[in-house]
């Protein structure tokens, strides 16, 4: 099977599986069609599956819905693990550790996935990209742990304006000005493709959380490098790490709405 050449893609930590999340749950619902979600999930690259039960070989995305439209799920559930915060995991397992590594996986009824890019091509020519999505099909499901979209946008707000003035005062410090074009774009980062029916407050959470960590992401190594420079505290770094964590919980929240 041939693939389409495409650069490396640059996407939110949680986006993958936050839409196919998002977009899963609305197949499994009705709000939404097969054809409809698997082009949104899947965008340009190509999408497979490796260890679904009965099949032996590589599959379609699209067998993982059909797979857990047969498990009698009503809803698929993003996690976001990251070491010393596990939410949203079931315990020790196999899923729970490729999940951990990963960043980000999904699942329903028992089963999860877990996905990871994969290149194809020479190792210093043009390259293309798919996505594997690694089956879990026996996993235990987690206990409910509910994050509201209210409770993210608090916690959201709160970060923010905890870092904000540590921020500013780096940015006054050293700022660069080659890196205005590209956090200008970044502000104007809009929200992601969701499904019809999704509630309009969690895709305006999605849209600040992806605006900020594409700025954050932008500016990561210049805040970093003043920090070094004038001997930032442990405060400030603390309040960078923290609205990180927030912008994850938000992303989180967003898409399990």
């Amino acid at each position: 099977m041939s693939l389409p050449s495409h650069p490396l893609p640059r996407l939110p930590l949680g986006h993958r599986a936050g839409l196919l999340a998002a977009w899963g749950s609305a197949f499994l619902t009705g709000r939404a069609g097969y054809d409809q979600v698997l082009a949104t999930v899947t965008g340009e690259l190509t999408h497979r599956v490796s260890g679904l039960p009965g099949s032996a070989t590589e599959v379609p995305l699209g067998w993982a819905l059909s797979g857990w439209r047969e498990r009698g799920a009503t809803a698929l559930r993003l996690v976001l693990p990251i070491p010393g915060d596990p939410r949203g995991l079931p315990g020790p397992s196999a899923f729970g550790t490729a999940a951990m590594a990963a960043g980000e996986a999904v699942h329903g009824a028992g089963l999860g996935l877990v996905p990871e890019l994969a290149r194809h091509g020479s190792a210093v020519g043009s390259a293309a990209w798919s996505v594997c999505w690694q089956a879990y099909p026996e996993m235990a499901e987690p206990a409910a742990d509910p994050l509201s979209v209210a409770e993210a946008e608090h916690d959201l707000t709160v970060a923010l304006r905890a870092a904000a003035s540590t921020l500013a005062d780096l940015d006054r410090a050293s700022w660069q000005p080659e890196l205005a074009a590209d956090l200008s774009r970044a502000r104007q980062v809009g929200a992601p493709t969701l499904p019809p029916g999704h509630p309009p407050r969690a895709v305006r959470l999605l849209a600040q959380a992806d605006r900020l960590g594409a700025m954050l992401q932008l500016a990561d190594a210049h805040v970093r490098d003043a920090a070094a420079k004038r001997g930032v505290g442990p405060e400030a770094h603390a309040a960078y790490r923290a609205l990180w964590t927030a912008i994850r919980r938000a992303r989180l929240a967003g898409y399990n709405a």
